[in-house]
């Protein structure tokens, strides 16, 4: 198995995300990210997660192999896709 580079942050505890880097193994990127997702244990939950092929890769700003969205922000994407503006209130 290969080893990757993950940066995720967690929904909101309570006014920002808490930030965790870490490396995870998969035989490509998509298993690496679903093994870490699986494993991911925080109290608010995984909000989103970015894997990168190491850590320099991260830091050099180098785009990421594959990206984790939870639900909710997949749906505001979706409601808000289009649009030039918008407030989410809750």
């Amino acid at each position: 198995m290969k080893e990757y580079f993950v940066v995720a942050n967690s929904f909101a505890t309570p006014f920002f995300s808490d930030i965790n880097e870490e490396y995870a193994k998969g035989n490509n990127p998509e298993d690496a990210m679903q093994r870490f997702v699986k494993k991911y244990s925080h109290p608010c939950g995984l909000y989103s997660a970015a894997l990168f092929a190491n850590a320099d890769a991260f830091h050099k700003g180098k785009k990421s192999l594959c990206k984790y969205l939870c639900n909710l922000e997949l749906e505001k994407q979706r409601l808000t896709k289009g649009l030039g503006g918008v407030l989410i209130q809750t």
